[in-house]
């Protein structure tokens, strides 16, 4: 079903304009209604095929799509092959190479994945104006990101005179 949705999204995108969408719609229609009545998939696989179909529209960046898309084969592959622990391999692989990768310097999965000692795990952190310190993951030369006590205005007593 994924393979019959994937041509005829890429159906709908060679077609002239004005009838490409109208093609897709009433393809998926057309398909989806004549497998479930032959019997070779059931409705509920045709809906999680259509929520991921329609979910994956929703993604901004044109090339992450791409990488998704192959992915999605991918796992439905190891699903297929091993079912749920070809998929935990499948996600093990894929958490693993994520944990490697880094850019300019910084890992892709900064605040939790590099288990530095520091001041939060990324999941529970401070509000953003108690924070005196950069990550440690930064490596910048100054440490301090502010003064001591960020908000000198609280606690200047002078500011605090009544009129």
């Amino acid at each position: 079903m994924e393979i019959s949705f994937e041509l005829i999204r890429e159906a709908g995108l060679r077609v002239p304009s004005p009838i490409g969408p109208t093609i897709g719609i009433v393809g998926a229609l057309v398909l989806g209604q004549a497998a479930v009545s032959a019997g070779i998939v059931s409705p509920i696989l045709i809906i999680i095929v259509a929520i991921t179909g329609i979910a994956s529209f929703a993604i901004p960046d044109f090339s992450f799509g791409f990488h998704l898309r192959y992915f999605r084969f991918l796992f439905i592959l190891l699903g297929f092959m091993a079912g749920f622990l070809g998929i935990g391999i499948g996600l093990f692989c894929y958490i693993s190479i994520l944990c490697s990768l880094s850019s300019f310097g910084v890992p892709f999965t900064s605040p939790i994945a590099p288990t530095i000692d520091s001041k939060g795990n990324g999941y529970l952190l401070e509000p953003i104006w108690k924070r005196e310190e950069r990550p440690p993951y930064m490596g910048t030369k100054k440490e301090d990101s502010q003064n001591k006590i960020s908000m000198k205005w609280k606690y200047n007593p002078k500011l605090h005179k009544k009129r």
